[in-house]
């Protein structure tokens, strides 16, 4: 007789329809109600671990929390879930996963004495294909999870071995009917159609309770159900059956939904890899300040926060509790370099030079390319509106191209444009000289922009690009690049009711062009477009001699029910695209599936900053500026279409992509969204030189994901991710002093430097 392994569970989520507070007073409740049945019932056991949610019990309820304890000591309390909670799966960065194992395994492991080997993952949506290496390096064996369904990916077996690139396996298991208050018409089904033992997940569920009296007397009488664990389950089977692909549902609304927060959450994600190490080169690190940073990061990565599922309330505090990481973070990194900024010996001199520039660039590979920096003349010194240029310590000169100034006081201050490389996790220091000249701006021709490799032409009827040429070979790289078109958009929040996007495409009336910046460095053109009562700006910003261009755009949007996408024209349907500590090939899909630091088509590769979603359908790339279904519609009966509903993504939505034609994307995604920081100082006599390195990647095809100082000692340790599916030897250039690790494909690799020999740890860093 085929066993159901019945695990008691609350699926619980601390943030949905409802506020954290709610949340927190009913999860009370539940767990006075599962330590009552435990009383009742010396056979149940209980399966929950979320440490903030374990904090506001130590918090609210010290003797409940010593409760928990003692249950979880005895065996009856399984800590089923060893990440921080259950987030979404594809809109964070890899280290976020790692983040997730490091401080929820240790938090476990301080509360309660002991590690998860399970993560207990029922309600994400999708499962990105590095987890299994993710997992298994820290510390976690087993994965659960029931989205995707079998309607979106069919498995031959609920049970299997799930493989990511590198070889590194976990058993997964997906669950069917979890947290079902009558679990025995599912579970029977289940057990029948399987013809094997199931894992059934009983409990009342999202806003809390815990398994009632009825469900554990059903229990009882049923002869195949016994009361068990989720490890327990696992350790009880095995199975050759393995699985190597990525795990996307088809209820693609999280993907796409209410992108500014997950924006938020790439700024406060390398603002807190930048304050780390912007701390140890400054060798003042505060350990708690961090991560705390990292653990409101964590906490609003809950799948429903992250894929825009929740109420519009509930958003004003997630946002407040990133903007306390990234102000924190941000902190934490300005204080340290500017500690170390007040060290370099400038190369300007007081009284001929009013100020220096120092620029900071804080990822791993240098920076090459076009730099901003704005300085001060009213009150300090007179008012300036003439040429400037920069001159390094070596006597080399920058040419300085003049931009509008972020005030609207022409003289008071000046904001200067410059093409300069900077070293990796290091800066460079360049004088500002007055050069006295006036500034002429070239005539520019917006329809045919054209830099030293590229010539873009635009359409004056539509006023979107047609192609992009390479103006060596004269090959066309891409055509009808990044037009505006709206659809109907149907679905309720999660598109549960819907197999896509209405065919029914809404093209945006143009308005004309504005030139906006115009000289020899960079050129910016903005286009105005229309549709219905929404107003679309998009900024073309050109370089002279980049592999790329960018797009800045902001749009006001006013339309509901509907999905604006940037479309592209792609010649083959097979692509590359990013995920969390890596990339998968994909195909043609007509549903928005997520997209993460770039996404590479064609003869080009595109990153955003605030684009997390696309299709990639009929011949066309579409990426999803944003979508504008109802806050939180779980579309059980139709809408009334007379009242007024919260629109999500209704308003001013903002975000910037690069389109580029050379170069690692990886490299590439991480300058786009990491860049450069600008110091301006004043002079100064120093120990530091005026350029420095003090940590560096010098292989292509690695990327450095972390770089910090252990959680147990004053160790720094670095974490490694190779990227081409290629073995090699990474080099690592730390204060000078470099060493060598072996990386195999697709390997994420953690190393503590004990004395400057570095060691193999996992990523709890043991």
């Amino acid at each position: 007789m085929n066993k159901m392994y019945m695990i008691g569970n609350t699926h619980f989520d601390p943030v949905w329809l409802w506020h954290w507070d709610d949340a927190m007073a009913s999860i009370r409740a539940t767990f006075r109600s599962a330590l009552d049945r435990m009383e009742e019932e010396p056979d149940f056991r209980y399966s929950f671990a979320t440490p903030p949610v374990f904090e506001w019990i130590r918090k609210t309820d010290p003797e409940l929390f010593e409760q928990i304890q003692k249950r979880v000591e005895e065996g009856r309390w399984e800590l089923a879930e060893g990440w921080w909670l259950q987030p979404d799966c594809y809109s964070a960065c890899g280290e976020s996963y790692a983040r997730q194992g490091l401080y929820g395994q240790r938090y476990l492991k301080e509360n309660f004495g002991v590690y998860s080997k399970t993560v207990f993952n029922i309600d994400s949506f999708g499962h990105s294909p590095m987890l299994p290496q993710i997992l298994k390096k820290s510390g976690i064996d087993y994965y659960c999870f029931v989205r995707p369904e079998r309607k979106h990916i069919p498995l031959d077996a609920s049970l299997f071995r799930w493989e990511s690139a590198d070889g590194s396996q976990v058993m997964a298991y997906r669950a069917r009917g979890a947290c079902a208050k009558d679990w025995r018409p599912g579970a029977k089904k289940q057990t029948e159609s399987e013809n094997a033992d199931t894992m059934i997940v009983y409990g009342v569920t999202d806003h809390g309770g815990a398994p009632t009296k009825a469900a554990i007397a059903q229990i009882k009488e049923e002869e195949a159900a016994e009361f068990s664990t989720v490890e327990r389950f696992f350790q009880e089977h095995t199975t050759d059956y393995t699985v190597t692909q990525e795990l996307l549902t088809g209820d693609f609304g999280p993907y796409a939904n209410y992108s500014r927060i997950k924006k938020v959450n790439r700024i406060a994600e390398y603002a807190a890899l930048n304050a780390e190490k912007a701390s140890l080169v400054a060798g003042n690190y505060d350990r708690k300040a961090l991560s705390d940073c990292w653990k409101d990061i964590l906490f609003n990565q809950f799948h429903d926060i992250l894929g825009g599922a929740c109420i519009k309330d509930a958003y004003v505090h997630a946002e407040n509790m990133l903007g306390r990481a990234i102000a924190t973070a941000q902190e934490q990194m300005h204080f340290n370099l500017q500690y170390v900024t007040r060290q370099i010996k400038t190369p300007g001199k007081n009284p001929e030079t009013a100020w220096n520039i120092v620029v900071w660039n804080l990822n791993a590979k240098p920076y090459t390319g076009c730099i901003e920096a704005e300085v001060q003349w009213v009150h300090e010194f007179d008012w300036y509106s003439k040429g400037i240029c920069l001159e390094d310590d070596a006597g080399v000169r920058y040419p300085c191209q003049i931009i509008r100034e972020k005030s609207v006081i022409p003289g008071f201050r000046s904001r200067i444009a410059f093409h300069a490389q900077i070293p990796a996790v290091g800066y460079k220091a360049f004088k500002l000289i007055q050069t006295g000249e006036d500034v002429e701006k070239p005539a520019v021709d917006p329809y045919c922009m054209q830099t030293d490799r590229y010539c873009v032409r635009f359409c004056p009827e539509t006023g979107c690009i047609q192609e992009v040429l390479d103006r060596k070979t004269g090959k066309q790289l891409c055509a009808s690049t990044l037009v505006p078109v709206c659809y109907t958009d149907k679905g309720d929040t999660w598109a549960f009711n819907i197999q896509g996007y209405e065919d029914d495409p809404r093209n945006f009336a143009f308005e004309g062009f504005q030139i906006t910046e115009a000289g020899d460095l960079l050129t910016e053109i903005k286009g105005t477009y229309r549709l219905g009562h929404s107003l679309l700006e998009m900024y073309y910003r050109f370089y002279a001699d980049a592999p790329y261009f960018d797009v800045r755009y902001r749009v006001n949007w006013e339309e509901k029910h509907a999905v604006l996408k940037l479309e592209t024209a792609v010649s083959q349907m097979r692509h590359m695209e990013a995920v969390p500590f890596g990339s998968v090939e994909r195909e043609a899909s007509s549903r928005d599936v997520p997209l993460g630091l770039w996404l590479r088509a064609d003869a080009f590769t595109i990153s955003s900053t605030g684009v997390f979603a696309y299709r990639m359908d009929r011949g066309s790339l579409g990426l999803t500026l944003l979508r504008s279904p109802i806050y939180g519609d779980l579309r059980i009966g139709p809408i009334d279409e007379s009242l007024d509903y919260d629109i999500i993504d209704r308003g001013i939505v903002e975000g910037s992509l690069r389109m580029a034609f050379a170069g690692d994307p990886w490299d590439m995604g991480e300058a786009f969204n990491n860049p450069v920081v600008v110091i301006p100082e004043c002079c100064h006599d120093g120990t530091l030189p005026a350029q420095q390195s003090f940590y560096a990647l010098a292989t292509q095809g690695v990327q450095l994901a972390a770089l910090k100082k252990s959680e147990e000692d004053d160790c720094e340790v670095y974490r490694l991710v190779e990227t081409q599916g290629r073995s090699c030897t990474a080099q690592v250039i730390a204060r000078g002093k470099q060493w060598e690790t072996e990386l195999q494909p697709y390997e994420i690799k953690t190393l503590k430097l004990r004395e400057d020999v570095p060691v193999v740890v996992n990523i709890l860093e043991e």
